[in-house]
C-alpha cells in the first residue's frame, strides 16, 4: 500500500476509534492487512498531526487535529493592513492595493478574513492585491474601510 492510502486509513481510525497506544494502532492497521513498523507509524502519525489528548474519562487517546481553521488573529490581520497598505486605487468593481515588495500575499490573506461583504475574490502578486468587488460602490466602500484602518483619508480612485 502507498504512503498517501496508509496515511488515509490511518487517519480513518484515529478518527473513528480510540486508541491510546501505537501498539493498538499498529494492531488496528494489521488487522486491515497493513502491517507497519513502529518507526514508520510514529512518521506517520508526525504526519496527520496526530496528537494524545484526554479523550473520556481521562484517559489519553490519539486524536487528529481539530479541522483546518485560520489562525492568523485579529490583531495580525490589522497590522498587516496597518502597516503594508501603502496605496488603495479602485477602478470601476476592482481595487488595487499596493504593498512593499513581498507583503502582498499577507495583506490578501487579511484581506480575505475581513469578510467584507461584496468581496468576489483576491489575486496577489509580490507588490499588489488585486479585489474583485461584485459593483462600483462596494468597490469605494471597501476603499474607504481600508483607507480608515490604514488611518489614511486619501481619495486616490
Amino acid at each position: 500500500m502507498i504512503r498517501s492510502q496508509r496515511l488515509h486509513l490511518l487517519a480513518q481510525l484515529v478518527g473513528e476509534q480510540r486508541f491510546s497506544s501505537q501498539e493498538e494502532l499498529a494492531h488496528a492497521l494489521a488487522r486491515a492487512r497493513v502491517p507497519v513498523t513502529q518507526a514508520t507509524l510514529s512518521r506517520d502519525l508526525r504526519s496527520l498531526g496526530v496528537g494524545k489528548r484526554p479523550g473520556p474519562g481521562g484517559r489519553p487517546v490519539y486524536q487528529l487535529p481539530g479541522p483546518a481553521t485560520e489562525t492568523l488573529d485579529r490583531d495580525r490581520q490589522l497590522l498587516d493592513l496597518k502597516a503594508f497598505v501603502n496605496e488603495v486605487r479602485v477602478a470601476q468593481n476592482l481595487v488595487v492595493v499596493r504593498t512593499p515588495p513581498g507583503h502582498a500575499n499577507g495583506v490578501a490573506r487579511a484581506i480575505d478574513l475581513l469578510g467584507f461583504d461584496g468581496i468576489v475574490g483576491s489575486v496577489a502578486g509580490d507588490d499588489t492585491v488585486l479585489v474583485i468587488m461584485g459593483a462600483h460602490a462596494t468597490a469605494l466602500r471597501f476603499k474607504r474601510h481600508l483607507d480608515q484602518l490604514a488611518s489614511r483619508s486619501g481619495v486616490a480612485q
